[in-house]
């Protein structure tokens, strides 16, 4: 009987979701990104951070979308104490915070002091007599939205009536438990704006058919062409993508190329002592991953061998996609701009497992930088760069080098849409669940 992860990689769920070519007035138009806010994104779970932000009462992080700011606050000591407010002051609508993080006893409005109890309740207006008494008679609490948390993320969703959250991400928390996300430690944090709409980000990080052309440089260790989707209910999808493995785009699938020797090294297999072809270097890859865990008491067992080497990429509906190892997960967030669909805010994070060895190697595809702390006693501070300014690391910088392209292509009148392959099934899939918000089915 299979089990856990065992049961997870056999999945091999297919939707049909037809053939249409979809408008590509939804990557540049204003009526549309509007439609969008006020159908999907007030109503869908979005990932706001990091439960481990906000370790002590009084904590809070700020978390935007679009042209809404939120806060999310830890108001006691148990796991779950955490609340999430729109980020405005009853009074005049000026904005509570203006930092990403901080530690608060209350909120104070910093333009006429009106103040709140961090669990959202009011605890002064200067001068109330000042006032008509039935403007102030429901001593407004702040605006609290849905706040729910999963394995160390916390989600918040603006619509009341939402489905519970484990309900929405269904059935991914359970494929996921075995990397235990709320005991890993973020190591990079990361944002930058790209001049593209946010779902032609999205985009491009849930297909890999563009991977032949834009990183040709990787095709020597990763089969980027039989690759195994899964499509879920509420757009969830899923791709296993094999490392270590060559593409069957390229000629040679029997030498030990360079990039399967850095693969090795990775995992402490020594490739001037592997003997045999690269056929087989994606498996001594998996048994020496046990060994190298073996050798530091870390237990792998709950992981099939796949997931040893292997990226799996989970497809969070509508703006998250999770690349998740044993080590870490690096986490992408696609965050649409307050007014204007042709730009997007671009989120990357990294977490990782903490550990004290020297010689731990986190993926490289992830972009953590050498000399980077792994002992996750410090966050790392957040940081902000330009479009086209290094720090997403090279495979991700060379997507991002595609987005101002992409951008005014499909503004062209000689565009009518996009034609997905096969290969782009979970792209399909996704923008058939957008449209259900749209149009109303949702």
């Amino acid at each position: 009987r299979l089990v856990g992860s065992e049961m997870c990689i056999r999945d091999r769920h297919y939707v049909d979701n037809g053939e249409e070519i979809f408008n590509p007035d939804r990557y540049s138009c204003v009526d549309y990104a509007e439609l969008e806010w006020q159908r999907m994104w007030a109503r869908t779970w979005t990932l706001a951070g990091l439960v481990a932000d906000i370790p002590k009462i009084g904590d809070y992080f700020k978390y935007e979308l679009g042209p809404e700011s939120f806060i999310v606050v830890r108001t006691g000591e148990q796991a779950n104490a955490i609340k999430a407010f729109y980020n405005v002051c009853h009074h005049r609508g000026n904005q509570l915070v203006k930092d990403d993080f901080g530690s608060v006893r209350s909120f104070k409005c910093f333009f006429h002091s009106w103040e709140w109890e961090i669990d959202g309740r009011l605890r002064a207006i200067p001068n109330p007599e000042s006032y008509p008494p039935q403007m102030i008679a429901d001593n407004p609490p702040l605006a609290e939205v849905r706040c729910e948390l999963w394995d160390g993320f916390v989600f918040i969703n603006m619509d009341p009536n939402a489905q519970p959250l484990l309900e929405f991400l269904h059935p991914l928390p359970e494929h996921l438990a075995a990397y235990r996300f709320q005991d890993m430690k973020i190591v990079k944090d990361l944002e930058t704006r790209w001049p593209c709409n946010w779902k032609i980000g999205h985009d491009a990080f849930i297909e890999v058919q563009h991977v032949h052309a834009v990183h040709p440089e990787i095709l020597g260790f990763i089969n980027e062409y039989e690759v195994q989707w899964d499509l879920y209910p509420n757009g969830m999808s899923r791709q296993l993508l094999k490392f270590g493995e060559v593409s069957p785009q390229l000629d040679d699938r029997t030498t030990v190329n360079e990039g399967l020797k850095a693969l090795m090294r990775e995992v402490e297999l020594d490739p001037d002592r592997y003997t045999g072809s690269a056929e087989g270097v994606r498996e001594a890859m998996q048994q020496a991953k046990r060994d190298w865990a073996e050798r530091r008491d870390i237990d792998y067992s709950m992981f099939t061998d796949n997931q040893l080497t292997d990226d799996w990429t989970y497809g969070l509906f509508p703006n998250i996609t999770l690349n998740a190892h044993p080590e870490g997960l690096l986490v992408q967030r696609f965050r649409p701009h307050p007014t204007d669909p042709q730009q997007m805010t671009y989120d990357l994070m990294v977490l990782i497992h903490p550990v004290d060895d020297p010689n731990y190697k986190v993926p490289a595809y992830m972009g953590v930088e050498e000399g980077t702390d792994l002992s996750g006693t410090t966050r790392p501070a957040r940081r902000v760069i330009e479009y086209g300014e290094e720090g997403l690391g090279d495979v991700i910088s060379q997507d991002a080098s595609m987005m101002g392209h992409v951008q005014r292509g499909v503004q062209s009148r000689g565009y009518k849409g996009a034609r997905y392959s096969h290969q782009e099934q979970q792209l399909r899939h996704w923008h058939k669940e957008l449209e259900r918000y749209l149009n109303g089915e949702k």
